[in-house]
């Protein structure tokens, strides 16, 4: 006697059970958004191709107020804030800048905090030799540091304070940049793929910020003037790691799908990480700042330390609010299938066709774009799962079997044994 037409009359809450269906990371169809829509996903990045689909999957919506408090990013960061204030204070109190360089470790804590908020649906802690691909970051964000201070020591001395601070853009911006790009253009293979360039460029700017932020900590010369930094600097780090991780993505996203490193959305990308970057430094310049004036700005009470920390650090905060939209703006392309059922919806890909050859025609390196865009292409497999709504599914086809496909995953799988569905 074969299984039962209806629907296996079971709650599927509670159980989790591997289905034998193509894995979200395999070469495929995908539907990356709310609406009816499926996107190529070339078992590494999505391909800008895009068609119709049959219906709309059931994705989750926006996240509930305040959920961020209880996410591991945002607890890094608090924990980094604090530990990059207390040893000021205890400069401030006893006079000694050597205190404030303890503010290393905050500093670490707070941008590890920032490299997590822009990869936290891009499932890079599942990289393949993740912990070299860190050390080669790091050494990428030291190489930059010392390229940076070098350059614009030089140009200070060769052109003013003012030019130096329109320049340092392009110098730092490039200084982050330069190692992951070698590597992307001269290395193994591996250091072409969109999430491992992303990760190494994260890491890069991540560790300027850790050096530059113990330099402006450390360096004042007013004892209380380390509390002030202590509360600006953190955020304003940041700017290393959103900005140029949004020119990372485009970067490397273009460069996978054109198949060459220099791409012109990856150029358009990197002059407007540069930009910002010296427009963020150079505008103080627009009001007449010198070094002298500068220093004048720096707290030497421990009331103007507070002050003027805590207003330059909200400023610092909304800024670093802004540039992290830029940051997502890039790095949600590269969400990868598997995380679309759980991301929430800004973080899900437009499918921006950043180095895509106009029309139709070859999209990446391996993959081409359907000529059709309302169906799949012949013989491409698109797993019905992914793009149907909740509701009981034959498992590889086979009626004996049945799974309960919640809209986003599977949460239960059923089996007929002659007289009653049982779990598989």
């Amino acid at each position: 006697m074969g299984p039962p037409q209806a629907r296996p009359p079971v709650d599927p809450a509670g159980l989790t059970t591997a289905v034998d269906v193509p894995p979200a990371e395999a070469p495929g169809w995908y539907c990356y958004t709310a609406r009816a829509g499926l996107a190529e996903w070339d078992g590494t990045a999505w391909t800008g191709a895009v068609h119709d689909a049959a219906a709309a999957p059931v994705l989750p919506g926006p996240p509930a107020a305040f959920d961020f408090v209880r996410r591991p990013w945002f607890r890094w960061m608090a924990l980094g804030q604090v530990l990059t204030v207390l040893p000021a204070f205890l400069s401030g109190t006893t006079g000694s800048a050597w205190w404030s360089a303890l503010s290393a470790i905050g500093y670490l804590a707070f941008l590890v905090g920032g490299v997590m908020v822009v990869s936290r649906y891009l499932e890079l802690d599942q990289l393949a030799g993740r912990t070299p691909l860190t050390w080669i970051g790091i050494g990428s964000g030291v190489v930059a540091y010392g390229i940076g201070f070098g350059l614009e020591v030089l140009t200070e001395h060769l052109a003013g304070w003012s030019t130096t601070l329109w320049l340092t853009g392009p110098i730092e911006e490039g200084g982050k940049l330069l190692v992951p790009f070698v590597l992307l253009a001269f290395g193994a293979r591996r250091f072409g793929l969109p999430r491992v360039g992303l990760y190494l460029v994260l890491v890069s700017g991540a560790t300027v910020g850790v050096l530059e932020g113990v330099e402006y900590e450390v360096r004042p010369e007013f004892a209380w003037a380390h509390l002030q930094m202590a509360m600006v600097r953190p955020s304003a780090e940041l700017l290393h790691v959103f900005v140029t991780g949004f020119a990372a993505a485009v970067i490397w996203l273009a460069a996978w799908r054109r198949g060459r490193p220099v791409t012109a959305a990856g150029v358009v990308a990197f002059l407007i990480a540069a930009g910002i970057h010296s427009f963020h430094d150079g505008i103080i310049t627009f009001f007449h700042v010198t070094p002298h004036s500068y220093d004048a700005t720096l707290a030497q009470t421990f009331r103007q330390a507070v002050d003027r920390g805590l207003s330059g650090g909200a400023f610092a905060l909304v800024l670093a609010a802004l540039l992290y939209l830029l940051a997502r703006h890039g790095a949600r392309e590269l969400t990868p299938p598997a995380a679309i059922g759980t991301c929430p919806p800004p973080w899900r890909p437009q499918i921006k066709r950043w180095g895509c050859v106009p029309g139709p025609g070859p999209t990446t390196p391996i993959a081409r774009a359907p000529a059709d865009r309302r169906l799949p292409p012949p013989g491409v497999h698109v797993p019905v799962p992914v793009v149907a709504p909740p509701g009981w599914y034959p498992v590889a086809g086979d009626p004996g079997r049945q799974g309960w496909w919640t809209g986003s995953s599977w949460s239960i799988v059923l089996r007929w044994d002659g007289q009653r569905w049982v779990a598989s």
